[in-house]
C-alpha cells in the first residue's frame, strides 16, 4: 500500500485540512479473485496518552481513499480529561477480502500523526 509491500503499519504525518491519499490498488489475490476494499476510521486506537484526532475517509469502499484528518482533537467523553495540546492521532484500518470460499481478509493499519499546521 502506497508502495509499501508487507503487513506492517505504515506511519504518516500530515496537518490539519490536509487531503491524503491511501492507494491500495497494487494488492493481488494469490488465486486471482476479485477483492473488495473497506477503508475505515479505528477511532478507539491510540487513546493512551494521546490526542484523538477526527477524520474523514472519501472513497471507503474503493482501492484508493482519501483521508482528511479536521482537527487535532476530538471531543473527549471524560469530563477529567487533559486539555489538547499537542499533535493528535488517528488510526485507519485497510480491509481487503476476497470472493472466495470462504472469503478471506486481510488487513492493514495506518497510523497518522496529525499536527494543526505543516510540519
Amino acid at each position: 500500500m502506497n508502495g509499501q509491500p508487507g503487513t506492517a503499519p505504515i506511519l504518516i504525518e500530515t496537518s490539519v485540512g490536509k487531503p491524503i491519499v491511501l492507494d491500495a490498488g497494487k494488492s493481488r489475490d494469490p488465486d486471482s479473485q476479485p477483492l473488495h476494499f473497506h477503508w475505515f476510521h479505528y477511532a478507539e486506537a491510540g487513546a493512551t496518552g494521546t490526542n484523538l484526532a477526527p477524520i474523514t475517509i472519501s472513497g471507503g469502499e474503493t482501492a484508493t481513499a482519501t483521508v482528511t484528518a479536521t482537527a487535532v482533537c476530538r471531543a473527549n467523553w471524560l469530563q477529567a480529561a487533559p486539555k489538547c495540546t499537542g499533535d493528535g492521532v488517528a488510526h485507519v484500518i485497510l480491509a481487503v477480502t476476497d470472493e472466495g470460499t470462504p472469503r478471506l481478509t486481510s488487513y492493514r493499519r495506518i497510523i497518522l500523526t496529525v499536527h494543526a499546521s505543516a510540519p
